[in-house]
């Protein structure tokens, strides 16, 4: 590995149970990347990103993170889940949400300083939520839940942050907003990977893509990556791909 990665796998294989879900997996990230982990349903991309995240233990392999592994490498690591892992009926703020952000910083026994109250308080701005800081996040829509957690992982820092399908089940307006943190994100020079479903946007969105299904398929630039042979092999079968000017390739 290079002093300047920001994140590598090497020879990472996960498994639940006796059934091999991702296997001999190998990545390579530098920082200021914004990068699409694509595939299909089962092919072991979030059990991947709870992998890096440690909340999955490998089976074989490495993670490096910034140039360090386990619980130190993780310093350096933010983690949004899917909205569908949180318990959305827990009594908490919007506010107090992003606050969370900042316990790695503060630690349990010290009070909020200056710093970390404008850290909660920009992070709010960033994602547009200052105005609903106080409303209970069981009382926000889907897209709004987002944006917090989004705040949250704003509020936290780091170098590399992973984010489980962040724009499932949101509307349009809070899509383009999380793409333009992302995107903010990467050009302060942070690594950002973000597990996505839609082709119609790979395009758009990402920088490089990491195709997978079980096993690494192809990583790389996207306009390199994203291409109607290796999403053939990704997914299998017939598949549309619409590129950014609505034309449809058919993979037969």
């Amino acid at each position: 590995m290079s002093a300047g990665d920001a994140l590598t796998i090497q020879h990472l294989n996960l498994s639940y149970g006796a059934e091999r879900v991702v296997e001999d997996v190998n990545v390579k990230l530098k920082p200021g990347s914004l990068v699409g982990i694509v595939g299909p349903n089962g092919a072991g991309k979030s059990t991947l990103i709870k992998a890096i995240a440690g909340a999955k233990e490998p089976d074989s392999g490495t993670i490096t993170i910034c140039g360090e592994e386990g619980r130190r490498g993780r310093r350096h690591l933010t983690y949004v889940p899917q909205r569908g892992e949180v318990d959305w009926d827990f009594p908490i703020t919007a506010e107090e949400v992003v606050r969370q952000g900042r316990f790695a910083h503060v630690g349990l026994l010290r009070r909020f300083r200056g710093d970390d109250k404008a850290a909660v308080t920009d992070a709010l701005q960033a994602v547009a939520m200052t105005a609903l800081k106080h409303r209970q996040i069981g009382e926000l829509s889907g897209g709004q839940q987002q944006r917090v957690f989004l705040a949250r992982a704003l509020a936290q820092g780091g170098e590399v942050f992973l984010m489980d399908e962040p724009f499932a089940g949101v509307d349009a307006a809070t899509e383009k907003a999380i793409v333009e943190v992302l995107r903010a994100l990467r050009d302060a020079g942070k690594t950002v990977v973000v597990v996505h479903h839609d082709l119609v946007t790979v395009s758009d969105y990402f920088d490089e893509l990491v195709l997978l299904n079980r096993t690494i398929i192809a990583q790389g630039p996207t306009a390199e990556v994203f291409t109607p042979d290796n999403m053939r092999e990704t997914y299998g079968g017939n598949l549309a791909i619409f590129d950014r000017r609505d034309a449809v390739a058919v993979v037969e």
